[in-house]
């Protein structure tokens, strides 16, 4: 084991530098869910996004594979709901753990037992 030794300013030097990086991420990261946490998706622009058509949408929405919102009669999507969706539809091609095995086996067959 190797021991290293610094003078106390620069100890109390270092751990205000490092206090000081803690804020700006903690600052960054409640400005990005702040930034985010009002923001809603017409179906249209969820189905551009997304590159399917109102079919697939709509069929997103009937096996709840997505949630969403009515506001004024049309359907809305919350941008982290739609992150959500994103993210659960990936599948890695090179699976390396069994959860991504299995991930993508659901993925791949849609939930059918073959």
């Amino acid at each position: 084991m190797e021991i290293i030794t610094i003078e106390s300013a620069a100890y109390k030097e270092l751990v205000a530098k490092i206090d000081l990086i803690a804020g700006y991420v903690r600052e960054s990261e409640q400005k990005k869910s702040e930034e985010t946490a009002d923001v809603w998706m017409s179906g249209k622009e969820l189905m551009s996004l997304l590159g399917i058509s109102p079919c697939t949408l709509q069929r997103l929405r009937d096996n709840k594979r997505i949630n969403y919102a009515i506001f004024r009669g049309a359907c809305r999507y919350h941008i982290s709901e739609v992150e959500r969706l994103i993210k659960d539809s990936l599948y890695a091609c090179d699976a390396h753990t069994l959860e991504e095995f299995k991930h993508n086996y659901v993925l791949r067959t849609r939930g059918k037992k073959g």
